[in-house]
């Protein structure tokens, strides 16, 4: 049977740092990828001498060029499974990589992404789960508060398609109270808010951005016709909008929500976490937690935007290059 592990006697004469024998050869790595050698005195041993600095995965010895495919597929909509069919990478690693990168994406979007000057914002949220919907959750008494339910709160400029803020939580007043504190980190100036009807928002607003914002709420009334069983599968027909001015002067006309919908289908699209009536919605609050900075971050600085023909972050001044997805891993 082959050793995993063959001796090799390294390229110059190594001391052991242990008991000072010189009778060394070198003995593969270790997870870190620092050289490992062994020393043949009379009680064998092993050691490193200089450990290499941590990669942009860290500790994760899987090829930056791998991980650079396997994320390149996440963010354009593919399942953990067939990533793993596609590249031969183990979905086990996927996950790690993902809990990796996804911390790292929101270090970035936090220190780009602050004190941008917008005119016109948008937002909304969006729903998913996390494990079991709400009424499995309610039915089997789970008091997991990261699972079930989960909803997305985006805001989003309407002129530079830049995503601003994004928070992961519930409905509550607790959740949008935060989601604004994060749109005001991220804007500056005064600019004219939208959202949608959440009872939630005007306090929030008028806390944090009362000061600088023209601010309406739009609110849809949606119909409840489930008469047609194909009407189980389709979007609620919309029977009636009202928009509703909160508070300073906000532009009737710019009373709107459609971008940010818009990039809510986006998300569904390029998140196969929020895809609706598929198996591949997330287990774990904090993976879906790291998709969904994953997710901005590319959307933010890589992807070019057809509307507007850079990326949303070209648009609003944030950089000035395209940037790839080794460039996120670096950063």
């Amino acid at each position: 049977m082959e050793r995993h592990n063959t001796p090799e006697a390294p390229a110059k004469p190594v001391t052991c740092p242990i008991c000072g024998s010189t009778s060394v050869v070198r003995w593969g790595k270790d997870r870190h990828g620092a050289q490992r050698f062994l020393c043949r005195s009379e009680k064998p041993h092993t050691f490193v001498t200089v450990k290499p600095e941590p990669g942009p995965l860290g500790t994760m010895r899987l090829p930056v060029e791998k991980a650079t495919v396997v994320l390149s597929l996440l963010v354009e909509g593919s399942s953990i499974r067939s990533a793993e069919r596609v590249t031969g990478v183990h979905r086990d690693t996927i996950c790690r990589l993902l809990s990796v990168v996804g911390p790292k994406c929101q270090v970035l979007l936090d220190r780009m992404v602050q004190g941008v000057k917008v005119s016109d914002v948008q937002a909304d949220e969006i729903w998913g789960f996390v494990q079991k919907k709400e009424a499995t959750k309610r039915r089997t008494g789970d008091l997991d508060p990261e699972t079930g339910d989960a909803w997305t709160f985006v805001a989003i400029e309407r002129e530079s398609k830049l995503v601003l803020a994004h928070h992961l939580g519930q409905r509550t007043s607790l959740d949008a109270d935060t989601f604004i504190e994060k749109l005001d980190r991220a804007t500056t100036g005064r600019f004219q808010l939208t959202t949608d009807g959440l009872s939630a928002y005007p306090e929030a607003v008028s806390y944090h951005l009362g000061h600088r914002t023209d601010y309406a709420q739009l609110i849809k009334t949606y119909g409840t016709d489930q008469s047609e069983p194909e009407r189980r599968y389709s979007p609620a027909t919309i029977i009636g909008t009202e928009k509703r001015p909160v508070h300073g002067e906000p532009d009737e006309f710019k009373i709107c929500t459609s971008h940010v919908e818009r990039q809510n289908l986006t998300m569904r699209m390029q998140m196969r976490r929020l895809t609706r009536l598929t198996n591949g919605f997330s287990k774990k609050w904090a993976n879906l937690q790291a998709a969904l900075a994953l997710h901005f971050a590319h959307y933010n600085l890589c992807r070019v935007h057809r509307t507007i023909r850079c990326t949303p972050a070209m648009a609003a001044g944030v950089t000035s290059t395209i940037w790839k997805m080794g460039d996120l891993l670096a950063a």
